[in-house]
């Protein structure tokens, strides 16, 4: 949790404090409708931290989320430009040579000299 969150709960928290003790006070003395209201006050206050909190750890998962495709756009534009030099270097194989890759079986191969190349 960030700094300001939990200073906003602990102001919430305070609050709530203070005006339950209010509260309590007002029902002592016999003042029923300004206790309720003031318990209320307190009640408002006490949820308004638990949904900071909430709120707090939706914009952190917001947050990674975000982080996370940020990654994921980044590995594509990667994988995407090595496909790109992959297929360039292949078909400037391909153009080299008569012979594939595979059909060479690890052997050298001069393209100068070799005896099944295609004629145009």
């Amino acid at each position: 949790m960030t700094r300001p969150t939990r200073a906003l709960q602990a102001a919430y928290a305070t609050g709530a404090l203070l005006v339950g003790v209010t509260a309590l006070r007002y029902a002592a003395a016999g003042h029923w409708p300004h206790a309720l209201a003031a318990a209320a006050l307190a009640t408002l206050l006490c949820e308004g931290a638990v949904r900071e909190a909430e709120y707090a750890h939706t914009r952190r998962q917001l947050r990674e989320a975000i982080e996370e495709q940020t990654r994921r756009d980044t590995r594509l534009a990667h994988s995407t430009a090595l496909k790109g030099q992959f297929e360039t270097t292949w078909h400037a194989l391909l153009a080299t040579c008569c012979l594939r890759a595979w059909e060479t079986q690890h052997r050298d191969h001069d393209p100068a000299t070799c005896t099944r190349k295609e004629t145009p």
